[in-house]
């Protein structure tokens, strides 16, 4: 404040509080996006074959047509069957993707601000003395 003797006027600066408001980014929440394995029991039915042995017979009609009988050497025949045969194979099915997406929205933010004034103050002097 200036207040020398001489002068005629005298000045002082008033301040005042603003609110400066902008936006910043913060960390809201951390996800984690984890794969897990269900199980899930899957029963299929498979046709299944084998072999059985088949015996013809039939009357030997000519004799003479016929050579001698030798050595028996033994008949060997190998019957199969088929047996269910499970593999499993991973493959992948499906592709996920995780992406972000900004919305905007609008709040609405206020604070109490101060401000100076300039009040006149006049000192009555006592005439007496």
């Amino acid at each position: 404040m200036n207040t020398g003797a001489n002068d005629a006027t005298a000045e002082t600066l008033l301040s005042e509080e603003r609110l400066l408001v902008g936006t910043k980014w913060v960390p809201r929440e951390r996800l984690s996006v984890r794969r897990r394995v269900v199980t899930e029991t899957r029963q299929v039915t498979v046709t299944v074959r084998r072999e059985e042995l088949l015996i013809d017979r039939a009357p030997v009609v000519d004799e003479a047509a016929v050579a001698a009988p030798s050595l028996p050497s033994p008949l060997v025949v190998v019957l199969r069957e088929e047996v269910p045969v499970v593999e499993m194979q991973v493959r992948p099915y499906e592709r996920v993707t995780v992406g972000v997406e900004r919305i905007s929205s609008e709040e609405v933010v206020g604070g109490v601000l101060g401000r100076e004034q300039a009040e006149l103050a006049v000192d009555q002097e006592d005439p007496r003395g």
